[in-house]
């Protein structure tokens, strides 16, 4: 377990960035799991991959997000289609002229507490040149009296977070905001043991 051994709770704050599409969609891999000494085989994470695509009719709406005083809103979708092989999702490799910068957030935390780990994009509309614009998050939250109820609820509350820090972050650029995909996995972490949750785009 030397990858995750540590002295405290780690975990790194909300990053935002813009990332150009040139060539393809993005691949988006959210990641938990948790491993205590007793267990030989190490960790087992769990994996959830998305590609990541502009929104249409049959995806689901999470909420409208204001952009601005004027009611001016932005629709915030669910990540979209799930793909369903961990080979297939995070591109390892490139065609001919495309280019692809990997970012990941992550928390590693020891038990009893739950982790989590979030993204929101930011796309203009279809056709369009326009960068993605990206929020990753991770964090740690309550304790071994939390419900799964109450970490449903702070996660979702978290994707308002950073969903409301999306659209600081594309007026300052001058980026245009059609619309919005969001997403999280949360694990609990159970008293003993060691766990480790990360979102990759790539």
């Amino acid at each position: 377990m030397k990858e995750l051994e540590l002295t405290s709770n780690a975990a790194l704050t909300d990053a935002v960035y813009e990332t150009a599409l040139n060539g393809s969609f993005l691949e988006v891999k959210l990641v938990a799991g948790s491993v205590g000494d007793d267990e030989p085989r190490g960790m087992q994470p769990e994996y959830e991959c998305y590609h990541i695509s502009y929104p249409d009719k049959k995806d689901t709406i999470l909420f409208e997000q204001p952009l601005d005083a004027a009611d001016d809103k932005v629709t915030v979708y669910d990540l979209g289609k799930k793909i369903k092989s961990i080979e297939g999702c995070c591109h390892k490799t490139l065609t001919k002229g495309e280019s692809r910068t990997a970012t990941a957030r992550k928390v590693v935390a020891h038990g009893p507490m739950w982790i989590y780990v979030a993204i929101a994009v930011g796309m203009d509309k279809a056709g369009t040149e326009s960068p993605f614009m990206i929020v990753q998050g991770a964090g740690t939250y309550g304790s071994e009296d939390t419900t799964e109820n109450e970490m449903i609820g702070y996660a979702n509350g978290r994707i308002h977070e950073m969903t409301a820090l999306l659209v600081r972050r594309a007026r300052l650029e001058k980026l245009h905001l059609a619309s919005i995909r969001a997403g999280y996995k949360y694990l609990f972490v159970e008293p003993g043991k060691i766990g480790k949750a990360k979102v990759k785009e790539g």
